[in-house]
């Protein structure tokens, strides 16, 4: 037998298990007859591969379907505490930690605050610890670390991890993830907050079911992620989704990034000095202010949005981050602008929603959550 033979055979055998792997985390519990109509695989490949989990701790039995006729099915369920996920999201003064089991069940969270005077890596030395400190916390769920996945609110260099930049702290070239792998010797995946955000929406959130979605991250700033045909899409160098650095007024307010008029200087809460949840409980007591900062912050969110639709054409337009607290303050309007500056063909087919995923993390609940899912996606290649 060739080499190549061998080679097609061991490859077609991974895919067979990351098929029936997918199957099992995506429907239990399930049959091994419902495995095969969903997977395409016949029955007899499909129970060589969970005997293989089975020892592996990776799938449990859970009960039986009894039919109309024959005997009852036996159930497979997928181990959610086969292992456990950690996610990390860095953002500015502050970075957020989290442990999950392999449905992205939050079993331990925590936050390490910094300075923007503290040297980075030591930043990084405390996630480090903390994050081990978590991990013992969590053995009673299981001691399989599966993976870490971070988030970073910066730019970053998908060839090597690189975590770019965070302009508003002065964090440039910071080697995170090496630092990260040098702690912890297991597969570390690193990707924007929004990317992030848009994953989590992707698997846990109201994007489930689209292949053509834009996540809006929307707070002290504002950035993208961008999924076209089911796929994430990252750019050439992975900086794709810098949508707040967009153009939207060349007139317009100086940027830190040293432009004019980003539509981040314009639509988010950077102009008004205050958080979305400030703004809207001024806003809900009759505040005129507020409710005058909202509406211009959303209108300006549809002017960028209009843009980008044009362009795109995306099927479902989440908007996350902080900008969720604004509710209808800022949703209305942005609706509204949008429908004066999108054909009418295309609006009517183009849906505009607030974030699903519950805000058990905060704001940071659908990046984590993402980030998380990164290191679970693990699970099925």
């Amino acid at each position: 037998m060739s080499s190549k033979l061998v080679a097609n055979q061991a490859l077609m055998k991974q895919q067979n298990r990351a098929r029936v792997v997918y199957a099992l985390w995506k429907n239990s519990p399930i049959s091994r007859t419902g495995l095969a109509k969903f997977t395409g695989l016949n029955k007899a490949t499909i129970t060589n591969i969970i005997l293989s989990l089975q020892e592996e701790n990776m799938v449990v039995h859970k009960g039986s379907l009894q039919g109309s006729v024959g005997r009852a099915q036996k159930l497979l369920m997928f181990n959610e505490n086969y292992g456990l996920c950690a996610g990390i999201m860095i953002r500015a003064k502050n970075i957020n930690l989290a442990i999950s089991n392999v449905r992205a069940k939050i079993l331990w969270s925590s936050d390490v605050p910094f300075s923007a005077e503290e040297p980075p890596l030591d930043v990084v030395d405390r996630v480090a610890s903390t994050l081990e400190e978590g991990l013992a916390a969590c053995k009673q769920y299981s001691e399989n670390f599966l993976g870490i996945g971070v988030g970073t609110a910066s730019l970053l260099r998908h060839e090597d991890d690189m975590l770019y930049a965070i302009h508003s702290i002065d964090w440039h070239n910071v080697p995170v993830i090496q630092y990260l792998r040098q702690r912890f010797h297991v597969p570390i995946i690193a990707d924007t907050a929004s990317n992030c955000a848009a994953l989590g929406e992707k698997y846990f959130g109201i994007a489930e079911n689209v292949s053509d979605m834009l996540y809006l991250s929307v707070g002290y700033g504002i950035g993208g992620g961008l999924f076209l045909g089911g796929k994430l899409y990252r750019g050439k160098e992975g900086f794709a989704g810098d949508i707040g650095h967009m153009t939207l007024d060349p007139n317009g307010p100086q940027c830190p990034c040293g432009k004019r008029g980003c539509w981040e200087m314009m639509a988010s809460a950077i102009p008004t000095g205050k958080s979305f949840l400030e703004l809207r409980q001024a806003a809900d007591e009759g505040d005129g202010t507020a409710i005058a900062e909202l509406a211009k912050i959303g209108n300006n969110l549809g002017k960028g949005l209009a843009n980008l639709i044009n362009v795109l054409n995306p099927q479902l337009i989440v908007l996350g981050g902080d900008v969720v607290h604004a509710g209808k303050w800022v949703m209305t309007p942005c609706r509204s602008t949008l429908q004066e500056r999108v054909w009418p063909w295309v609006w009517e087919r183009t849906r505009v929603e607030y974030s699903g995923l519950s805000s058990e993390l905060g704001v940071s609940t659908p990046s984590i959550i993402g980030a998380i899912t990164k290191v679970i996606e693990l699970l099925f290649q």
